[in-house]
């Protein structure tokens, strides 16, 4: 009996070596890629955002912050390393996405409500905003300001007609309150250049946590939180190229954003260290 149970153990261990193996061969390891950046500087922020979801630079060193519960937009001084003011819009949410567009701030909770904060200066708000035609389902993440006054927002989970395959990117013109239902942009999941991740799975080649457009190449740059890492595409949604993140770097990753000169910046949400913004530069 003795020799039939050490037998069996045996050929469990040996099962379980065999299927570890083939899944650390077909699974990225952030330990076997050369890293693609440099952390240029590190801000550790304050406990009010913890949660912090959606970063916007301003001149002078300030960023514009929001967290993804409180209806709240905070200005950060980069330099003093401290929040220098608090600007009330609406109430609590789950605030996902900030960008700033033709003078005044956009904010997009997960279900899709797009709120505009035209003036920082004015007394607290309770602004209603524009419900688009997504739903929690959708999972409003990511939000750019476009060179041409438009907004595009991605989805991190479904697409509007639950289509798989792609990632959808769609544009929304504050002019005229529109939402156009076909993806601007497709981020196909077929891409060649998603091979490096050695996976299939969608939740792992891409889950938009935000979106930048950089201010002179117009590449778009999508941050994904949950498989740390931007995806650069051009304007058509063709992959230039994959900068995978060091998860003890970025640990959970939710907002990235360009100073006019092309600084990057991402933030952090607090998950074992404090919430924090890195400026990275690319090697």
């Amino acid at each position: 009996m003795n020799k039939w149970i050490i037998g069996i153990v045996t050929l469990v261990l040996v099962l379980a070596g065999i299927i570890y193996t083939i899944y650390q061969l077909n699974d990225y390891d952030f330990n076997d890629a050369e890293k693609s950046y440099e952390i240029v500087d590190t801000w550790e922020l304050p406990s009010e955002l913890n949660e912090v979801s959606g970063i916007v630079y301003e001149k002078n060193d300030l960023m514009i912050c929001v967290q993804d519960e409180d209806g709240i937009l905070f200005t950060y001084d980069m330099k003093a390393r401290k929040i220098i003011n608090q600007h009330k819009f609406s109430y609590a949410g789950d605030y996902e996405a900030l960008t700033y567009l033709d003078g005044s701030y956009w904010i997009a909770e997960s279900n899709g409500r797009l709120i505009n904060v035209i003036d920082l200066d004015v007394a607290d708000q309770e602004i209603e905003g524009t419900q688009l035609d997504f739903e929690y389902r959708n999972n409003i993440e990511g939000m750019a300001a476009t060179s041409n006054n438009k907004l595009w927002i991605t989805v991190k989970d479904r697409n509007l007609d639950n289509s798989s395959g792609y990632k959808g990117v769609y544009e929304y013109d504050p002019a005229s309150n529109k939402l156009q239902r076909e993806p601007v942009l497709k981020i196909d999941y077929e891409d060649p250049k998603f091979d490096r991740l050695k996976t299939h799975n969608p939740r792992k080649l891409l889950r938009p946590s935000d979106l930048a457009i950089h201010p002179t190449t117009g590449e778009l740059y999508i941050l994904d939180a949950e498989f740390q890492k931007i995806v650069v595409t051009n304007k058509q949604g063709t992959i230039k190229s994959i900068h995978l993140l060091d998860p003890a770097e970025f640990e959970q990753p939710e907002g990235i954003a360009f100073s006019s000169d092309g600084r990057i910046f991402i933030s952090n949400e607090r998950v074992g260290v404090p919430a924090n913004i890195r400026e990275i530069r690319f090697n």
